[in-house]
C-alpha cells in the first residue's frame, strides 16, 4: 500500500516525467548518434574483442595447480572430517548460537574496518599493542576460511585471473625490499603495507563462494557509508571546525569540510566515491523491495551531499569518474543526467569556490612554490634518477616514511600514489602494479560484458565504477597509503570478480568433478 501510494505521488511521477523528456530530447537523440558512430568504429572493434574474451579457468596454470592440490588432500581432508564430527569441540561449538553468528560474520565485518580503526585509535590510543588488531582480524579470517575449505568444501581453492598479476606485485616488492633498501625495516614495513592489505582479496575471494556473502558484505559496506554520511551532515548542521591547514592560505576561509570518524575530508569522500555507485546499483535493482530501496535510497542522499560538503577536489573527480563509467556501463543515456546533476552542484557557493580557486593563477603560484606541483616536479626528478628500481620500498612519499622522518628528513607525502609508487619501486615496481590494475580493469568490463541478468550487472558496474573512482582518485592523493581504504577496494574488487566470473564457472567446475568422480 505505502509504494503504491509513493507511486501516484507528485515527486515520483514529475521524477520519471524528467526522464522521459529526457530520454526524447535532442541531447539523447545527439548521444545515441554518437554511440552508433563509435559502436561502429575500428577502435570500438578492438575493444570489443579484448572485452569478449572468454574465461577459460583450464588454461589457467594456477587454477590446474589448484584442482591438482585439491584432489591430492581429499582423502585427508575426509579424515580429519570425520575425526571433527565425532569430537567433543564440533558437538559443543556446532550447537552454540554464538558460534554460528560468528561464522556467518566473521569475514563480512571487514566493511566496519574503518570504524573499529579509528574509533579503536581514539579509545585505545594509549595502548601500543592495539595497532596490531588488524594483523590479527587478518590472521583469524586467513586461518578461518582455510580450516572452512580444508575440512568442508570439495571446491578447488579459488583462483581468479588477478591473482596471477598479484602474486607478480608481492614477489616484485618483496624482491625490492631485500634488494634496494637503505633501511630494512623500513622496507619491510614498505613491502607489508603492499603485501598485507592485498591477501585481503584471496580471503575474500575464498570466502565468496554464494550470492547470500557477497550481498551480505556489500550492505555491510553500504551501510558503513551511509552512517559516515550521515554523520557528516550531523557535522555540518553542527559546524564542526576544521583545521587550517586543509585549505591554502591563498584560497580564504571555506565552509565547514565534514570528515566524519575518518581524520581526513580527502579519504572520507575516497570512502563514498568507492560505495556510492555500490550503493546506486542496489537502489535500482529489479527484485529489490520498496521498503529496502527507501533504505539504500536514504544512504545514497546521505553519502552524496556528505561527498560534496567533504570539499574534497581529488575525490570529485573520482567520483566523477565512477559515475561515468557507471552510467556508460548500464545506460549510456544516464550521461546526461550525469552531466545536469553535475553543473547544478556548482551553483553551490562552496563548490564553485573550490573549483574557481583550482583554475586560478594563485592556485598555479601556491602549487608550484610549496604545493602538489612541486611536489610532482621533485618526484619525477627522483624517478628520473632512479628508474628501475626506486629509491627502496617505503623509503619516501607515503605513511612509512613520514614516520621515520628521523631516518628521512626530506620527504613528504607525494599526494599522487603512483608517483610515490614509481619513485619507491622505480619501473619495475610500477609496472608490476599496473599490471595488475589492468588486469583487474579488463576482467571487470569482460564481467559486465558476460553477465545479462540486469540486477547482477549493476552491482558488478557499481562495484568496477568504485574501483575506477578509486584508481583516479589516487592520481591526486595517497588512497592506499591507508589500510582500510585498501581492504575495501579489494574487498569490492572480489565481490566483482565473483558475481563477473566465478559465479558462472562454479556449477560447470563441480559439474565437471562429479563427472571424473563417477568414471
Amino acid at each position: 500500500m505505502l509504494e503504491f501510494w509513493f507511486k501516484q505521488s507528485l515527486i515520483y511521477r514529475m521524477f520519471f516525467a524528467i526522464v522521459e523528456i529526457v530520454n526524447h530530447s535532442f541531447f539523447a537523440r545527439a548521444i545515441e548518434f554518437i554511440g552508433r558512430v563509435l559502436i561502429n568504429s575500428k577502435i570500438a572493434s578492438c575493444l570489443r574483442f579484448v572485452a569478449s574474451y572468454p574465461y577459460k579457468p583450464r588454461n589457467s596454470m594456477f587454477i590446474r595447480a589448484a584442482e591438482y592440490f585439491n584432489e591430492k588432500s581429499m582423502r585427508f581432508r575426509d579424515r580429519m572430517q570425520t575425526y571433527l564430527k565425532f569430537s567433543w569441540i564440533y558437538r559443543v561449538l556446532s550447537n552454540s548460537w554464538w558460534f554460528h553468528v560468528i561464522s556467518i560474520l566473521l569475514v563480512p565485518a571487514v566493511a566496519f574496518y574503518a570504524v573499529i580503526d579509528e574509533a579503536g585509535r581514539a579509545v585505545f590510543k594509549d595502548i601500543p599493542l592495539f595497532g596490531f588488531w588488524d594483523e590479527a582480524y587478518l590472521i583469524v579470517c586467513a586461518i578461518y576460511v582455510f580450516l572452512n575449505w580444508l575440512l568442508f568444501k570439495r571446491k578447488p581453492l579459488n583462483i581468479t585471473p588477478v591473482s596471477a598479476p598479484m602474486f607478480i606485485l608481492i614477489s616484485v616488492t618483496f624482491y625490492l625490499f631485500l634488494n634496494n633498501s637503505l633501511f630494512s625495516h623500513i622496507g619491510f614495513d614498505g613491502f607489508r603495507m603492499i603485501a598485507q592489505y592485498v591477501l585481503w582479496f584471496f580471503i575474500l575471494n575464498s570466502f565468496f563462494d554464494d550470492d547470500n556473502k557477497v550481498y551480505l558484505t556489500l550492505r555491510l559496506l553500504v551501510y558503513t557509508g551511509g552512517f559516515m554520511g550521515i554523520h557528516g551532515l550531523y557535522q555540518y548542521i553542527k559546524k564542526v571546525p576544521t583545521p587550517v591547514h586543509w585549505t591554502d592560505a591563498a584560497e580564504g576561509t571555506t565552509a565547514t569540510r565534514v570528515f566524519s570518524i575518518v581524520e581526513s575530508p580527502n579519504i572520507l569522500g575516497s570512502i563514498f566515491t568507492l560505495i556510492i555507485p555500490i550503493c546506486l546499483a542496489l537502489v535500482l535493482q529489479r527484485r529489490r523491495n520498496f521498503l529496502d530501496r527507501a533504505v539504500y535510497f536514504m544512504l545514497f542522499g546521505a553519502m552524496g551531499l556528505s561527498l560534496i560538503l567533504t570539499l574534497s577536489r581529488g575525490a570529485w573527480l573520482g567520483a566523477a569518474v565512477a559515475m561515468f563509467v557507471f552510467c556508460l556501463a548500464v545506460n549510456p543515456r544516464w550521461l546526461l543526467i550525469l552531466f545536469a546533476g553535475g553543473s547544478s552542484v556548482l551553483l553551490i557557493p562552496s563548490v564553485l569556490n573550490r573549483i574557481q580557486y583550482l583554475l586560478s593563477p594563485q592556485y598555479l603560484i601556491s602549487s608550484l612554490t610549496g604545493g602538489r606541483l612541486m611536489r610532482y616536479q621533485i618526484g619525477i626528478d627522483m624517478f628520473r634518477r632512479n628508474f628501475w628500481f626506486g629509491v627502496g620500498p617505503g623509503h619516501f612519499g607515503g605513511a612509512v616514511a613520514m614516520n621515520n622522518r628521523d631516518l628521512i628528513p626530506d620527504t613528504f607525502y607525494m599526494d599522487n600514489y603512483w608517483l610515490k609508487t614509481a619513485v619507491e619501486m622505480g619501473f619495475l615496481g610500477l609496472a608490476a602494479y599496473g599490471l595488475l590494475m589492468i588486469s583487474l580493469i579488463l576482467w571487470s568490463i569482460r564481467s559486465i560484458k558476460y553477465n545479462e541478468d540486469y540486477d547482477i550487472k549493476l552491482v558488478i558496474s557499481g562495484g568496477f565504477a568504485g574501483l575506477c573512482g578509486i584508481i583516479t582518485h589516487n592520481l591526486v592523493e595517497n588512497v592506499f597509503e591507508v589500510p582500510y581504504m585498501v581492504v575495501y577496494f579489494w574487498t569490492v574488487a572480489a565481490a566483482v570478480l565473483y558475481f563477473g566470473l566465478r559465479r558462472r564457472n562454479n556449477e560447470g567446475i563441480m559439474k565437471e568433478e562429479m563427472k571424473r568422480s563417477n568414471a
